[in-house]
């Protein structure tokens, strides 16, 4: 799990100066860095005005969710019948026992509340927003605010989080820089090639760069698009919330979606939840209004092209989420009777 920005403990570093990787990590606008860009299923919308793009946070959504339940859920009911039990005994010695016990449990409960707050009960994601006619992007902030800056005046670099190749991430950072050209003032992931690597970065920034910075970036690209998230102003279905999850180990079915069905699906249950208890953010009237689409416009594309998922987008993974049950429904099952 990477929440890089998303919480107080890993917020953006800000009001501080460019560090040497951020430097050796630029990235330029104008140079052309892969021959194979992708949008790696991040293009909520595209069109000649604008591009719109899901946050760093959007692909591993659910994840968080699980973990935390795994926490929460048997910790809470552990504290609840340590309650009941100290009631029934109802004297003083048992009830500090169980007080100074509950309290310890409690911190373990608390743990697990605190991730699923990073994905329930919040935004179902934060777009992220290029025009390509003003130069103007705008960014949803975790905290529901947006940043504004143009497009030229960002200082864009290539970030890696972690110290170790299986730990380590890989984003297109954004900063806002003050006018000395050296402090940063505000931070946003621009791009996120989740399990991409360096490749995949270099795949996305290509597709974004070209969008922004090629006069026939936008046709090329909307060739290039062929999956939108389902989230232009509404929540996700379920059938793309399994698309989703699945997504990202595509390249392994068998060793990837089928081998970890059990992890994919309890992801997938995690994330249909943590989906369903969020708001759908809105942008503020004023961006609309600089954002206004041709109603001709031939480059328009969002959910509502993606077509029909074939067997490997969706009944594959499908498959895969039913074994998952099993297999989840086999391990409760035989915990259970471990216990009692």
């Amino acid at each position: 799990m990477d929440f890089t920005g998303l919480n107080r403990f890993t917020a953006y570093k800000l009001n501080r100066p460019l560090t040497e990787d951020e430097r050796k990590g630029q990235l330029d606008p104008k140079q052309s860095v892969s021959d194979e860009p992708l949008n790696w299923m991040s293009v909520i919308n595209i069109n000649n005005t604008y591009l719109e793009l899901v946050d760093r946070w959007y692909a591993i959504k659910g994840f968080a969710f699980w973990m935390g339940a795994m926490f929460a859920v048997p910790f809470t009911g552990i504290v609840v019948a340590i309650v009941v039990w100290a009631i029934e005994k109802n004297d003083l010695e048992n009830w500090i026992g169980s007080s100074v016990f509950s309290v310890l449990l409690l911190l373990f409960v608390w743990v697990g509340v605190w991730l699923i707050r990073h994905d329930a009960f919040r935004q179902t994601h934060y777009p992220i927003r290029l025009n390509r006619k003003t130069r103007q992007v705008f960014a949803y902030r975790p905290d529901g605010t947006i940043i504004q800056e143009n497009w030229d005046k960002l200082f864009i670099c290539a970030i890696t989080t972690g110290s170790s190749q299986m730990a380590s991430t890989e984003d297109i950072r954004a900063h806002v820089l003050a006018e000395d050209g050296e402090t940063v003032k505000d931070t946003f992931t621009l791009g996120y090639p989740y399990l991409g690597g360096r490749e995949g970065l270099l795949q996305l920034w290509e597709y974004i760069r070209r969008y922004m910075e090629e006069p026939d970036g936008v046709a090329k690209n909307y060739n290039l698009t062929e999956i939108c998230p389902p989230i232009d102003g509404r929540r996700e279905g379920l059938a793309f919330g399994l698309v989703a999850t699945f997504a990202p180990a595509a390249k392994w079915p068998f060793k990837g979606q089928l081998l970890f069905s059990w992890m994919l699906t309890i992801t997938t249950l995690g994330r249909w939840f943590a989906m369903y208890t969020c708001k759908v953010p809105r942008w503020p009237e004023e961006v609309e209004a600089a954002c206004q689409v041709d109603p001709d416009d031939p480059y328009q594309k969002d959910w509502r092209d993606n077509g029909k998922y074939d067997f490997w987008e969706l009944g594959w993974p499908l498959i895969c989420f039913v074994v998952g049950l099993v297999v989840i429904g086999v391990g409760i099952a035989w915990l259970v009777q471990a216990m009692f």
